[in-house]
């Protein structure tokens, strides 16, 4: 008869430990503290097609680089200014409509640029690049990553249009982007607090 005792107790125990882990933990699934403060910087893309061969057309989100698309496909949006649009208004692109994989996306905020605090988390346009011109507000979505315990999320930026130069072909933008993975703070003067 103690048999069946033992092992009711032994399983109560384990029960009893691993509810104690958890609630140690708090959230075990929750994103790791942020350590890194939103970066503050201005950029200038230029077109993947009509400007000069050595210019970055797109951002690496993940990373923090400006990519040569003739060089890499991993990026997370691209710039160009197709003969389809005039050869003058630039375009926003997210690697789904290049035919890429369909991770991450954008979307023209109508809040100023100053105003944005905390990117949305939903309605990122993966299949459509974005018109633009000067003080255009855009929101952007990074592909996923593995932030903690292979939960995914994307980082999160906001870009302002601050010139298009239809002869260079590029375009010269300001951008915060929050270095934390999966946090979605856009203002660069304190670290985001832990969600």
């Amino acid at each position: 008869m103690s048999k069946p005792f033992r092992a009711t107790g032994l399983a109560a125990l384990c029960a009893l430990a691993v509810g104690a882990a958890f609630a140690a933990c708090d959230n075990p699934f929750a994103l790791p503290p942020a350590t890194l403060i939103p970066v503050d910087t201005t950029y200038t893309l230029y077109s993947m097609s009509g400007s000069v061969v050595w210019g970055p057309s797109a951002y690496d989100m993940v990373d923090g680089l400006l990519i040569r698309t003739d060089r890499s496909a991993i990026f997370d949006f691209a710039l160009d200014m197709p003969d389809s649009l005039g050869d003058t208004i630039p375009l926003l692109i997210p690697p789904g409509a290049l035919g890429l994989p369909r991770d991450g996306g954008l979307q023209i905020s109508k809040t100023p640029f100053d105003s944005l605090t905390y990117a949305p988390d939903a309605n990122y346009d993966q299949a459509a690049g974005q018109r633009l011109a000067v003080g255009t507000v855009v929101l952007a979505s990074s592909r996923t990553q593995s932030c903690n315990y292979n939960i995914a999320h994307p980082f999160y930026a906001k870009l302002k249009i601050l010139a298009v130069d239809a002869i260079a072909r590029s375009v010269t933008l300001r951008m915060v982007l929050d270095p934390n993975c999966g946090y979605r703070s856009l203002k660069a003067d304190s670290v985001p607090p832990s969600n």
